[in-house]
């Protein structure tokens, strides 16, 4: 690789290559643990500045092992950084560590609710008063691997939240999950531009 300095141009040593794959690696981790953030939110969680964490987006792009999606949330254009791996939008994965696994709830399958127009609940026992505030309530398959949950979102739940369309936030609220629906997914790009 090469530098630009006020010298002219000059090559880039190996500690400095190494920390750029270093910083590469850290925010890959972060991007799979956490994606669909934005360079803000990615520098909030890395405690880097926005300069440091877009500049690894950057080279990660460059390598394609992330994408961009644009979205539209409150009137306003937002970047949001995936994984190339990502998951298809009917699945929902989450860590088992954040859930009570070990109890008889999340062993057996899970039960999934249609709460309002933006929310959807899923509990790993049945929720009464879910139950009764839902239009939609099913019981779902749950599998482990690699240390997550993963969960298959019933076909006309993503149909009915456009969720190949929109942005996603899943949430852990105590032994439960809650999956926010919001922001229209404008376009895939390429970055900067």
């Amino acid at each position: 690789m090469v530098t630009i300095t006020k010298k002219g141009i000059e090559k880039m040593s190996n500690s400095e290559r190494e920390r750029g794959r270093g910083s590469d690696r850290t925010l890959l981790e972060t991007i799979d643990n956490f994606s669909g953030l934005s360079l803000y939110e990615l520098a909030r969680k890395t405690g880097w500045t926005k300069g440091h964490v877009d500049g690894t987006v950057r080279r990660l792009l460059n390598s394609k092992r992330v994408y961009i999606k644009v979205i539209s949330r409150n009137g306003r254009r937002v970047e949001l950084i995936y994984p190339i791996g990502q998951k298809p939008s009917d699945i929902v994965e989450v860590p088992i560590e954040l859930l009570k696994v070990e109890n008889p709830a999340w062993q057996e399958g899970a039960f999934i609710y249609a709460l309002d127009n933006v929310t959807i609940g899923i509990s790993g026992e049945e929720d009464l008063e879910w139950k009764a505030l839902s239009c939609f309530s099913q019981r779902i398959a749950v599998s482990k691997t690699n240390g997550r949950l993963l969960l298959k979102i019933p076909e006309n739940l993503v149909s009915f939240y456009h969720l190949n369309e929109k942005h996603r936030v899943v949430s852990v609220n105590g032994n439960n999950i809650l999956i926010t629906v919001s922001g229209d997914i404008i376009e895939t790009k390429k970055y900067p531009s």
